[in-house]
């Protein structure tokens, strides 16, 4: 039998897959901002052809939809067809269907399963900010001296999935001297559009007078709002917004800069170590004094630690991990003449003494749950012996589940020093924003077990960054919420957080206004929802928002989605992990 004689159908056809994404439904478009690559797993003949289709989201132009021609299968597998990254720029923030069709021998085309997309919005993270280049620190500062301008210059840099065709805003807002608005356009479309020399150099600058900004009331706010036209509209409206820049206005003459300073530096124990003087602590605070509102490189040695702002003149810079011996501490002006500080030096001691330490933790004192996703190490430094049995156990606070805590089982200590003991990972959630206990305990021969002082961590809570609040997805990347697009119920989109684990409890609150007052809705309660199985092996949990809910919710009011979950798997509202909050405006006219 010949294999063209072989019929295919849709089951042989499973859904097609991005194969830059790791996550099967989901894509972020930074990800194929180089390359778009459609790939299938189908068992497929050499000979078969085959043709990929994406069909963007409703109402795109055309240029967000794309069918490519029929081209031979081949040997590679899996099969790969690429298409335009403007694809997933134009649909952004909106739900795409992707199929495949094969054509065997003379038979008709069969088409696959198809997979729904959703192209999630690109992360303002992701994208540049306009700056004035005359604004301090090259635009990147917060002051602005107008008094001697002429002229500045107005710069964006590229964003990710940057095409000729898409157009450009830029509006200033702030106030007058007098009191009054001021709310000036400098780039709109069609004459801001994405030409050339921008997409091949990487960024687009112009020069404006500065008359204007000279009119502006000192120490004003001056914000500017810039947005891109990804889907290659020219209607402002359906931009893209990008995170806002702000300066401060200043119209008197530029101040003289001030030299920074250090100040102190102190320990865990906010004890102060002189400069020239050693300690135990591999962890320290260092504190000083800069021209307000300014910033400074806090620099170990001749390496760069990082950057601080001097708030009100004062600064400050938690630094850790410092290793055993000297450290020199200088801060360097990011202002002026980039002035550098008297240096502090301090020697870090060996810790003698200590018996056991967290790898995660290097101050010994307090553990970023954020460092410890994948592992969590005991190291074990003592006078033992190779036959030592040596075990670990971590202790939780009063009230958290047995599951908290943990003791390791014996191994002999060996030869190699430090002793590292590899602890699950999964103790660390169950004590966010509470401490835990670690002790080591050996035993030696037939004497009974030794067990050390107790280390005390404070785990500190997981930053609000990680904790993105759930969406809607018919709202499609917008903050507006249509109810003639949720005519069933509104899909609400969750993703996963770090340390996510079956059986934590869940609290799910929509808070409302009907045209009677307040209208809302608790959808979980922890004492009864947590996390499934399904949820964490997908990636993602979609449940639906009642359609009876969500049609009495009045026109114009907000719709604001808190979303919070504990952790350490006790049903207590008062201590679960907060997630950003997600408000959207309701559009209710028929």
């Amino acid at each position: 039998m010949s294999s063209t004689s072989v019929k295919i159908t849709i089951d042989d056809l499973p859904r097609p897959y991005v194969l830059e994404s790791p996550t099967y439904t989901l894509l972020d478009p930074v990800l194929v901002k180089y390359s778009l690559t459609i790939a299938s797993d189908a068992v497929l003949e050499s000979t078969d052809k085959i043709s990929v289709k994406w069909q963007g989201a409703s109402g795109t132009p055309a240029e967000g939809s794309h069918v490519t021609g029929f081209v031979e299968v081949g040997d590679k597998r899996p099969v790969e067809l690429r298409l335009a990254p403007s694809l997933a720029a134009i649909n952004q923030g909106k739900t795409v269907t992707l199929t495949y069709d094969i054509i065997r021998g003379n038979a008709p085309a069969v088409t696959s399963q198809p997979l729904i997309l959703y192209v999630l919005p690109v992360a303002q993270g992701d994208l540049p900010r306009p700056t004035i280049e005359s604004a301090e620190k090259e635009g990147e500062g917060l002051d602005l001296f107008v008094r001697d301008l002429q002229q500045f210059i107005l710069r964006i840099n590229a964003w990710p999935l940057i095409d000729q065709r898409q157009f450009f805003w830029a509006r200033f807002k702030g106030t007058n001297a007098d009191g009054s608005v001021f709310d000036q356009q400098y780039w709109s479309a069609p004459g801001s559009q994405v030409g050339m020399d921008f997409f091949r150099f990487g960024f687009f600058a112009q020069d404006f007078p500065a008359g204007p900004l000279q009119g502006l009331k000192d120490r004003s706010v001056l914000t500017i709002e810039f947005g891109a036209s990804l889907d290659g509209s020219l209607v402002e409206t359906d931009a893209t917004d990008f995170a806002l820049r702000h300066y401060i206005v200043r119209t008197g003459a530029t101040p003289t800069p001030l030299k920074p300073e250090i100040r102190s530096v102190r320990d865990p124990e906010l004890q102060e170590i002189p400069d020239g003087q050693a300690t135990l602590a591999t962890s320290v605070t260092i504190s000083g004094t800069a021209m307000a509102g300014e910033q400074l490189v806090v620099f170990d040695g001749p390496d760069s630690r990082g950057t601080v702002r001097a708030e009100a003149g004062i600064w400050q810079f938690p630094l850790s991990g410092l290793v055993v011996g000297p450290h020199t501490f200088t801060a360097q002006a990011m202002y002026g003449d980039d002035e550098v500080s008297d240096p502090w030096t301090i020697t870090v001691n060996p810790t003698e003494g200590r018996q056991l330490s967290i790898e995660e933790a290097p101050d010994n004192a307090n553990l970023d749950p954020l460092q410890a996703t994948r592992s969590l190490t005991a190291v074990l430094d003592y006078d033992m012996q190779p036959s030592d049995l040596l075990s670990v156990t971590v202790t939780a606070a009063a009230g958290t589940p047995a599951a908290g805590s943990h003791t390791t089982t014996p191994v002999t200590a060996g030869t190699t020093r430090p002793v590292r003991i590899r602890l699950p990972v999964l103790l660390v959630p169950f004590s966010i924003g509470k401490s835990m206990e670690v002790t080591s305990t050996y035993t030696r021969g037939t004497s009974a077990p030794v067990t050390s002082q107790p280390l005390r961590l404070n785990v500190s809570q997981i930053a609000l960054d990680r904790l993105v609040a759930p969406r809607i997805t018919q709202a499609n990347g917008t903050d507006i919420l249509d109810l003639k697009d949720v005519p069933f119920g509104a899909n609400l989109l969750f993703l996963i957080w770090p340390f996510i684990a079956v059986n934590q409890r869940i609290w799910l609150d929509l808070e409302g206004q009907s045209n009677t007052g307040a209208h809302n809705l608790r959808m979980w309660v922890g004492s009864t929802n947590m996390v499934h199985r399904a949820w964490v092996t997908n990636g993602s949990f979609s449940p639906v928002i009642s359609a009876d809910y969500l049609r009495l919710l009045r026109n114009g009011s907000k719709l604001i989605i808190r979303f919070r979950v504990n952790l350490d798997q006790v049903a207590n509202a008062n201590t679960a992990a907060i997630f950003q909050t997600r408000e959207y405006t309701i559009r209710a006219v028929p």
